[in-house]
């Protein structure tokens, strides 16, 4: 892979870099709708949990300690199916950064067993003053963004507050290639 500040600059020179947009149209927002289904689904079946917990608490008059455990459990779920859903609909609204960088390396994870399995693809990319990020990349990208390309990158860090801890994803959302090499 060829990461000289020429191709850089050639990048940046190519008659099509000032035109690139400073936004791209995202095909893979359209699905952050199915990925919150879950989290409310969960928050659903907490609010039912909540009402069956306070009927049983006036029809057949359980034990305290019984229905206070019955009461928690039901507020964690309608609790965590929220803040899960939240911090989904945080991803998509967070910012995209727009950067000229090469692709120097692609990796892929197979996790799950048997019948259950699922893939993400990663690609790190090198901008001009040689730092190396890992992304994770996104389904419309697979295939088409390999080792060596050069071009304008489009990136979105989120970060993940969960309470006791932080989790950060970085993915590539969008890349722009340019054909830069004689």
């Amino acid at each position: 892979m060829r990461t000289d500040p020429a191709r850089f600059e050639a990048v940046e020179a190519h008659p099509e870099y000032a035109s690139a947009p400073s936004d791209p149209v995202l095909p893979a927002d359209a699905t952050i709708g199915v990925a919150v289904t879950g989290p409310l689904l969960l928050s659903l079946f907490g609010g039912a949990f909540l009402l069956i917990a306070i009927t049983l608490l006036f029809v057949i008059r359980p034990p305290f300690l019984f229905t206070l455990v019955f009461l928690a459990g039901g507020v964690a779920f309608l609790v965590g199916g929220i803040k899960v859903a939240r911090g989904l609909l945080a991803v998509k609204d967070a910012p995209i950064e727009r950067m000229t960088a090469v692709v120097v390396k692609e990796r892929t994870e197979i996790t799950g067993r048997n019948e259950s399995t699922g893939t993400t693809y990663y690609a790190t990319l090198q901008t001009r003053d040689g730092q190396r990020i890992e992304y994770r990349v996104s389904r419309a990208l697979v295939g088409k963004v390999v080792v060596d390309d050069i071009g304008i990158a489009y990136v979105k860090e989120v970060i993940f507050d969960l309470g006791f801890t932080t989790l950060r994803s970085k993915s590539l959302v969008e890349f722009i290639r340019f054909e830069v090499d004689n």
